[in-house]
């Protein structure tokens, strides 16, 4: 049996986008009373926010004047409530959790970028702590001395290590789940296979949403007083439909999973742009590449081995250990590196929430009560002017 539509009335807020910054928003609003629908253009919780490594850093401790510290912040604070919530109503364990971060710099242009963190740290007032590498393997034994050197000179006294104490993880997988749950639970209408999904407008203001269901039928209107675009690295050519150009494009991140018999470090191990991300039932995640390819999702065997060979180069004991999965996910990059929130200018009752590149779980629940602010007309906790869709024109 097909999802059932509910075409009779309107909804208060229909939202276009079924990862976890759509789902988030629906859950948000519809527990503060609100009718709400999510409309996919493919299976739920599918899409980059399920390909993801779930890593949440840390946020600033004190006044945080710049506009993305502020959303990292807040959701850094929202994250631990959201949780909570979570498996209150649904009983899901998203597994989040203040697991900590280590941080390792082996070439010299990586010790000189890490320098450049502890600076960025102490503005923020994260706390963080150069380590030794005996506190290294004490912490994380299966990442072996030998490993832990500067691959150009073989030794270990010029590698720099940090350990930031709030970095935290969520399993994004089983959040998705307890987002759809919770969803399901407050009511939302969970429409998927929106296929060939358009959106009619008069003058300014978006009328309906149209799109063909996965079963055989006509073309569905949904209508709604409002309208959030959620679209991730679709966005763009969704809402050049509408006439309106965005900064929006897709970045492609492979992923691997690997099997342990049990957690071989239990906090996240990051080098670069590269993490190894540890699970609580053995499995280790691998990440990940930027990689600007349109939307093509196929893995590489290249960067397969690529990430395969970093991985090993730190915990040689992963090479012993069954491959599970291999993946790939499209993440809504920016121009600008932020993300796009509030208006969409010129529709009155048109919104937006994408762009956020690869922070979207991160900033997801932050990005949530925001945006119903927004869209309530109340004045957001951040001020969304930075993040508006047309920056630096006047709409």
């Amino acid at each position: 049996m097909g999802t059932q539509y509910d075409l009779t009335s309107k909804y208060d807020l229909a939202v276009i986008g079924g990862g976890v910054i759509g789902l988030s928003i629906a859950a948000q609003c519809a527990k503060n009373g609100w009718r709400v629908c999510v409309i996919d253009r493919d299976r739920i919780g599918k899409e980059s926010s399920w390909a993801g490594a779930g890593i949440l850093p840390a946020g600033a401790s004190g006044l945080a004047d710049d506009p993305i510290e502020q959303l990292r912040q807040l959701s850094d604070t929202l994250h631990a409530q959201w949780a909570e919530w979570l498996y209150e109503l649904t009983r899901i364990d998203t597994e989040y959790q203040r697991c900590g971060g280590l941080y390792i710099a082996r070439s010299p242009a990586e010790r000189a970028t890490m320098r450049a963190n502890c600076l960025w740290w102490q503005e923020l007032g994260i706390e963080y702590e150069p380590w030794s590498i005996d506190q290294v393997l004490s912490r994380c034994p299966m990442l072996e001395p030998q490993s832990l050197a500067d691959p150009s000179t073989q030794s270990t006294s010029r590698v720099d290590f940090y350990w930031v104490q709030r970095d935290a993880q969520v399993r994004n997988p089983r959040h998705l789940i307890a987002l759809k749950a919770a969803c399901q639970t407050l009511g939302v209408c969970l429409i998927e296979q929106a296929k060939e999904l358009s959106l009619q407008a008069d003058g300014t203001s978006i009328q309906s949403i149209a799109f063909t269901p996965d079963e055989p039928g006509n073309r569905v209107k949904i209508v709604a007083d409002r309208v959030c675009l959620a679209t991730g690295a679709w966005t763009g050519p969704l809402l050049k439909t509408l006439g309106i150009e965005t900064g929006i494009y897709p970045v492609r991140g492979q992923m691997q999973l690997y099997r342990f018999d049990r957690p071989p470090f239990a906090c996240v191990v990051n080098e670069g742009h590269r993490y190894m991300v540890p699970r609580k039932d053995g499995r280790v995640l691998v990440g990940s590449c930027e990689e600007e390819v349109g939307f093509h999702k196929e893995n590489t065997q290249e960067m397969m081995d690529q990430l395969a060979d970093w991985a090993s180069s730190l915990c040689p004991m992963i090479r012993r250990v069954p491959l599970e999965m291999q993946w790939s996910g499209l993440r809504p990059g920016s121009i600008d590196g932020f993300p796009y929130l509030g208006t969409l200018h010129p529709y009155t009752n048109g919104y937006i929430a994408a762009g956020h590149f690869r922070h979207g779980l991160h900033w997801s629940t932050a990005t949530a009560v925001l945006m119903e602010q927004h869209m309530r007309g109340q004045k957001p906790l951040i001020d969304l002017e930075p993040f508006r869709l047309h920056r630096g024109n006047v709409s």
